[in-house]
């Protein structure tokens, strides 16, 4: 009789001439929840995640540190042993802080001196063609506007910490032609950062020295707790990593802080149509009272009809939140593939990214289907107490 029953149901729910118009209103409400928060999470993603790439991709994905004043070129040595038998690409650098000046212009800047990788290349966003090595300095075009300087122009680096003395106390300075202006879309980069070879940064500061190692994944997999734990094994804490997202805790705080107030906000807006199923199944339930003592006196137990009205419920919840994901899943490839480019050319991104993860899926699931399925349990039992199939039969009978 299990098999009727449900059939029964369906059609009186979806076919009936007195079909409830609330309840399917409620479903629709159930399938707008898993939609739109699946569309939520997948287009605030592809902004997080894009401005994440951006900045990886400069800044690289880690970094290994060198203590400066327990630096030795054998740790550097046992460091790019370790990466390359790790198989990650690695660029070794000066990272110093400086003062750029063109004419009147001065501005404080962050020099990256680096050295060419294993394959005898830069990093892309340098532009460096495959012909050439890096000559001069590469610029942001931000920070290029802030001293009024162009390509081919002179500008000097000026060292504050470190002094000549034979004319008296002289900031170090040295003077470089700018060999490229790029744009990384990254601002906080684009504002401070500089990149130059390597031995003009050592040429300023008179050694032969190194300061971090940048390791760059470009999206793959890279075991960063089996480094660590392999750098504080040989070095005693005088080489150690840092992640990206732990140089830029901050942001990734902000970011999740974003994303979950987002969430928390829908989940409020998908707890509205929890008051409309609740509604809905009640009006329901008492509508079809009558049906439900006929199932009973054909021989229906009472639990056997509350549990195949709850596994009903269970299935349409289901159902209607898995239309809702495909139909989201949907709109995401279609705006992901088709999407026009909706900003001004001013901005970074022109269309919508889209990024869905799977923990972003089973929320868009799990959040409206278990609101769905614990208020259809509450009124189910607030009817079951009130419902009594024998009360029931004697009113007809009168």
């Amino acid at each position: 009789m299990f098999g009727p029953f449900l059939k029964y149901f369906l059609k009186y729910i979806f076919f009936s001439r007195n079909r409830q118009r609330l309840l399917f209103l409620a479903l629709v409400g159930l399938f707008i929840s898993s939609f739109a928060l699946l569309v939520l999470q997948g287009t605030m993603g592809g902004l997080q995640n894009k401005l994440m790439v951006r900045s990886k991709s400069v800044l690289g994905d880690s970094t290994i540190f060198f203590k400066s004043n327990r630096r030795s070129e054998s740790d550097v040595a046992s460091v790019s042993k370790i990466l390359e038998g790790m198989g990650g690409k690695y660029f070794k650098e000066y990272e110093i802080e400086l003062l750029a000046r063109n004419s009147g212009y001065v501005a404080p800047v962050v020099v990256h001196g680096i050295e060419p990788g294993l394959d005898g290349k830069y990093p892309s966003f340098v532009e460096v063609a495959e012909s050439e090595n890096l000559r001069g300095i590469v610029m942001p075009m931000d920070l290029s506007r802030r001293l009024r300087v162009g390509t081919g122009e002179n500008i000097k680096l000026i060292s504050p910490v470190h002094i000549n003395y034979l004319l008296g106390e002289v900031p170090r300075t040295v003077s470089e032609n700018v060999g490229n202006i790029i744009s990384t879309d990254v601002p906080e980069v684009d504002m401070l950062h500089v990149w130059t070879r390597l031995p003009l940064v050592q040429n300023l500061i008179r050694k032969s020295e190194i300061n971090r190692i940048r390791i760059y994944t470009n999206g793959k997999s890279f075991n960063n707790k089996k480094l660590k734990k392999e750098l504080q094994t040989f070095s005693g804490g005088d080489v150690f990593l840092r992640t990206w997202e732990d140089q830029n805790s901050t942001l990734v705080f902000a970011l999740r802080l974003e994303s979950t107030a987002m969430i928390f906000l829908f989940v409020a807006m998908t707890m509205l149509v929890s008051i409309c199923i609740t509604s809905a199944l009640l009006i329901f339930f008492d509508k079809i009272r009558g049906d439900l003592t006929s199932f009973w006196i054909l021989g229906m137990s009472k639990e056997r009809i509350h549990r195949a009205t709850f596994i009903l419920l269970n299935l349409l919840g289901l159902a209607v939140v898995l239309l809702g994901l495909v139909v989201g899943g949907i709109a995401l490839y279609l705006l992901d593939s088709y999407g026009p480019n909706i900003m001004p050319a001013v901005f970074v991104d022109r269309k919508i990214p889209i990024h869905i993860t799977p923990v972003g899926v089973l929320i868009s699931f799990f959040v409206p289907y278990i609101i769905s399925i614990t208020f259809s349990y509450f009124s189910l039992i607030s009817f079951k107490n009130k419902l009594s199939y024998l009360d029931h039969v004697r009113s007809v009978g009168v």
